[in-house]
């Protein structure tokens, strides 16, 4: 297997504030790194953040297609794991060679992951599997959800992850973040675990740093 952790890695850009595919980013040799890692190209999988929104997972699996294709990687075979096939996790996952973990609301895609015991059978899946955004940070064993807004306080902060890693990944990261509530509960958490900062661009690899990472401990931030 073969993990990446990353924020933000192109693919999907708005025109006339549409959304269109575009190339995968390759800042920080991405791309390059990806399909060095591809052992074939038999199936990409796309594993929703939100299990419900059906006709969005259909469109989000044609826009990473066409980026796909765009960037000279072709599957024999495209597939979404939502709703739709839940009940049918290790065979919608058999042969398959490419996995994106979807970004978006974290919570809920955790809550997803452990309806289906995604984490019973992507643990021994030989893949390459990236998570984005909310994809990285329910990567970890043990995941720290930091919460953006009031509304997201109702929710826990800890949660029962994916275990493809033990890192602790906050995406996005910015060294001026204005958001108190997230840089409050960041740095307080920061005294439990180390917590790493990946901008978007950024990105880790079988725990190599790829670009600017920061590491979060104990109250303090430094580059990894």
């Amino acid at each position: 297997m073969n993990l990446f952790l990353t924020s933000n890695i192109g693919g999907i850009k708005k025109v006339d504030g549409k959304k269109i595919a575009d190339l995968f980013s390759n800042e920080n040799n991405f791309l390059d790194e990806l399909k060095n890692s591809l052992k074939d190209y038999k199936k990409f999988v796309l594993v929703a953040s939100n299990p419900h929104g059906i006709e969005q997972n259909s469109f989000y699996l044609e826009l990473d297609k066409e980026a796909l294709n765009m960037s000279g990687l072709y599957f024999d075979e495209y597939v979404v794991l939502d709703d739709r096939n839940k009940n049918k996790v290790e065979e919608t996952l058999k042969d398959a060679s490419l996995i994106f973990l979807c970004g978006g609301d974290t919570y809920v895609q955790n809550m997803f992951f452990n309806e289906i015991d995604l984490k019973k059978y992507i643990s021994n899946i030989d893949a390459s599997i990236v998570g984005i955004s909310a994809g990285s940070i329910n990567s970890a064993d043990v995941v720290f959800n930091s919460p953006e807004k009031k509304e997201d306080l109702e929710h826990p902060c800890i949660l029962s992850g994916l275990s493809l890693t033990n890192l602790n990944i906050e995406p996005h990261f910015e060294l001026n973040n204005t958001n108190e509530i997230q840089v409050n509960a960041i740095m307080e958490e920061s005294y439990n675990r180390v917590i790493y900062g990946i901008p978007d661009g950024s990105y880790i690899k079988n725990n190599k740093f790829f670009g600017r990472c920061y590491k979060v401990f104990e109250g303090k931030i430094e580059e990894a």
